[in-house]
């Protein structure tokens, strides 16, 4: 699935994901890299964040960029993960004002995940 290219420039991202102890949905607001087949997201806390948690307990969550949404499956990206970094890298230059640096802390602390699209909802 393509992602689509008027939705490329947007600034967010917002995931609902399905709460692990009470089911109800939490929907987050979040920066996003686009790929294809869908997006990528990064928690500079480590993954501790309800959305990451409540990723690795359910593998899908609906991403919606600007007026279009899909269900996603996500896969969390290891520090092995060759793409890993040049996530981090992407994420820098779309979001790290100028004067601002904080790729290195994110390399060590930060959770990636990609989403890949399954179906538009």
């Amino acid at each position: 699935m393509e992602f689509p290219e008027r939705l490329r420039d947007e600034r967010y991202c917002y995931l609902s994901t399905q709460m692990r102890v009470t089911g109800r949905r939490h929907t987050a607001e979040l920066w996003f890299i686009p790929h294809e087949g869908g997006v990528f997201l990064m928690s500079g806390s480590g993954g501790l964040t309800q959305w990451c948690l409540n990723l690795q307990a359910e593998e899908q969550g609906v991403v919606r960029i600007g007026d279009a949404s899909w269900l996603a499956r996500s896969t969390f990206l290891t520090e092995e993960d060759p793409d890993r970094d040049t996530v981090l890298r992407a994420f820098h230059d779309k979001y790290d004002p100028e004067g601002k640096d904080r790729l290195d802390p994110w390399r060590r602390n930060a959770t990636v995940v990609e989403m890949v699209f399954t179906r538009q909802v």
